[in-house]
């Protein structure tokens, strides 16, 4: 399973046709907030195939977290926000274990990081906004990620 991992978009979508060849490829897309006429957009072309969470930007109230399972990873996604990712990733690692989450996506900090807290992985896909973004693949229970800058 395909994974297309974005956050951060403030009002930009990359209008190139490799971006939307990337995202027609997907079987799955993440958007982690902070954009949410992007995810509006997104959700009408792709439906859902698209998964999506609330940011702090976002002037509409929606879900803070998601928990989806890519063929046997299970995934928690939130903005990260609410639980002080700027700071510390310990509370949120905290959280997507005691949901039995292996791996989190988050966003907030536009910084692209990978790190493993307690036995979770933590990716942050960066701003797509500043052309980061994360493809992952997961595949019978193991998630393979990979942080990209491209889109600009």
């Amino acid at each position: 399973m395909n994974i297309v991992v974005i956050s951060d978009t403030h009002g930009f979508l990359p209008s190139s046709d490799e971006f939307f060849a990337l995202l027609d490829e997907a079987d799955r897309i993440y958007h982690l907030g902070d954009g949410l006429r992007e995810i509006r957009t997104l959700e009408y072309a792709y439906g859902e195939k698209l998964v999506w969470v609330a940011g702090n930007n976002d002037p509409v109230f929606g879900k803070s977290y998601a928990i989806d399972d890519a063929d046997g990873v299970k995934i928690l996604l939130t903005h990260g926000h609410d639980f002080g990712v700027k700071s510390s990733l310990t509370k949120l690692a905290a959280f997507a274990k005691e949901r039995g989450a292996s791996h989190v996506f988050y966003g907030h900090t536009h910084i692209q990081s990978d790190d493993e807290i307690s036995g979770v992985r933590l990716i942050n896909p960066g701003s797509l906004r500043r052309g980061y973004y994360c493809f992952a693949t997961a595949h019978e229970g193991r998630l393979v990620a990979r942080q990209m800058k491209r889109f600009v």
